[in-house]
């Protein structure tokens, strides 16, 4: 009984931060790139035409935006290992 509570617990948790990085990113709006920790996080951005938006950056991810319809793309040819939609995350870290 005691570990069916803590996996409710665990689902109740989680899921409001799966269902945000579960929608894929939209061109024009801001998204959270996941990158690799020893890669130049400015120069993937300035590579793949966008730039960092909010006051700072996560070790492993921080939120970016371009006008560029083929972001996403540049940002995994780049180097990214993930990239998903931010604007729900900037808007709950004050970031737009």
């Amino acid at each position: 009984m005691l570990r069916l509570f803590f996996a409710c617990a665990l689902v109740t948790v989680l899921a409001p931060g799966l269902m945000i990085l579960s929608v894929p990113p939209l061109a024009g709006a801001p998204v959270l790139v996941v990158l690799p920790p020893w890669a130049d996080a400015d120069h993937i951005l300035r590579a793949a035409g966008g730039q960092a938006i909010g006051p700072v950056a996560a070790p492993f991810a921080l939120l970016a935006q371009s006008e560029a319809a083929n972001f996403v793309q540049s940002l995994h040819a780049q180097g990214a290992w993930a990239v998903r939609d931010g604007a729900s995350l900037a808007r709950l870290c004050g970031a737009i």
